[in-house]
């Protein structure tokens, strides 16, 4: 197979600096025989990608099989030591959970066609991520299976690298503020994938004037398509948005930053960045709830208090009854020895009803009010966190408006008084 080098021009309005981002390739080509041989093999994400285009299938009839199939050799970009989402979603399309169509769906939605806009996209990896931790809350160990922009855009860049790009926030926000990027596309839920996608492509309209880069890469693709069984390995990233990603991880795990400092944005700029992204953390936390709430209130209205009258109970202590009587979760039953009002719960929970579909509509009823009181008092708890950040945040001279703002209108209420 023949390469062919093909340079392209360079905008002047270009927003990051370009003799610098060139040192981090010079960085990149010296370090590739190490990074890209056995101990280290950073070539596995061309691998990884490779292994997606060949099984990659929403329509799948098993849908777990082929994520684990398409993903099993990711971990690196996709877990660390506390934090494994790829095998949240295998456990939820495993047979006891079974939410392998909710799964289905949420890729669906994450993988959508969204063109040019990316808005767009970036409103379906939120909608993604939301969709998959909604199904993963409440579980043992829920927060390390907890999907995030960086797990979703490994997804994203795995399927279609032609399109999508791999993320890791440090490397990239490293990356960034060392080559003088001047936009900034933030992390977490303030995350925005136009930005990130707009540095990504500035880097390969640079990457693409540098044959000594692109000349090493593929000739180590093409050993390794041969070496692995993989054809065409060399062409699954003929954009150079894997390598784009790979450049930047590079310079962070293999101590570039550490002998060519950089300086960050200034102080007081990012300050104000980092705020404004945790009181926007707090009011996306405070509209999930509040979504929660209004959902479980529906189920709620859904479900009937039924009718329990007659239901036999067999109490260990009391012996054989019948329900003549209920109060909101209490019963009275009248055993052989006499009334006795008891917890309808507790009959639930020790399987002493004698109607399973009537224990188990309760059981479902009591779960729920369980799981909408929690929601009601973390709602409460993350109002009071939001006023208090912001009470703590204002500006002095807010503070000073608000002051003179309560004595005019303490004056006011006095003149009216008298």
């Amino acid at each position: 197979m023949r390469i062919i080098f093909v340079s392209f021009f360079i905008a002047e309005d270009a927003d990051m600096n370009r003799d610098k981002t060139n040192e981090i390739i010079d960085f990149y080509i010296d370090k590739f025989d190490k990074t890209a041989g056995r101990e280290h093999d950073e070539l596995y994400k061309w691998r990884s990608a490779w292994q997606c285009s060949q099984n990659w299938n929403p329509d799948a009839d098993d849908f777990c099989t082929m994520f684990q199939s398409c993903f099993k050799d990711s971990t690196p970009l996709l877990s660390s030591s506390f934090w494994w989402p790829d095998n949240g979603i295998v456990m939820l399309c495993d047979e006891r959970n079974n939410h392998q169509e909710a799964v289905r769906d949420a890729f669906r939605t994450l993988t959508s066609d969204t063109g040019d806009d990316l808005n767009l996209r970036g409103e379906n990896v939120f909608t993604f991520i939301n969709r998959i931790n909604s199904l993963l809350e409440g579980r043992s160990n829920g927060k390390g299976y907890l999907q995030n922009t960086r797990s979703a855009l490994s997804y994203l860049g795995l399927i279609d690298p032609k399109r999508d790009f791999l993320y890791k926030p440090d490397a990239a926000g490293n990356f960034a503020d060392s080559v003088e990027f001047t936009e900034n596309f933030s992390s977490g839920q303030a995350f925005r994938i136009d930005l990130y996608y707009k540095m990504c492509d500035e880097l390969i309209d640079i990457i693409r004037t540098r044959p000594d880069l692109l000349e090493i890469v593929q000739r180590e693709l093409q050993r390794q398509a041969e070496a692995f069984d993989m054809p065409h390995l060399a062409e699954i990233d003929t954009d150079c948005h894997i390598l784009a990603y790979d450049i930047m991880y590079t310079a962070q795990a293999y101590d570039y930053y550490m002998d060519h400092p950089f300086v960050h944005r200034t102080k007081a700029s990012r300050t104000k960045q980092e705020k404004e992204e945790q009181k926007q953390e707090i009011e996306n936390e405070i509209s999930y709830i509040r979504d929660q709430i209004s959902l479980l209130t529906d189920q709620l209205a859904q479900m009937k208090e039924d009718d329990m009258s007659g239901i036999s109970v067999t109490h260990k202590k009391f012996g054989e009854g019948r329900i003549i009587g209920r109060d909101g979760d209490k019963v009275t039953v009248e055993f052989p020895s006499g009334k006795k009002v008891l917890s309808l719960s507790f009959l639930t929970a020790k399987g002493i009803l004698g109607d399973d579909a009537l224990a188990s509509a309760h059981k479902l009823r009591m779960d729920t009010e369980a799981k909408l009181a929690a929601y009601k008092a973390n709602l409460a708890i993350k109002n009071s966190e939001l006023y208090y950040f912001i009470q703590k945040n204002k500006s002095r001279k807010q503070l000073q408006e608000e002051e003179e703002e309560r004595e005019r209108q303490s004056l006011a209420a006095m003149k009216k008084n008298k």
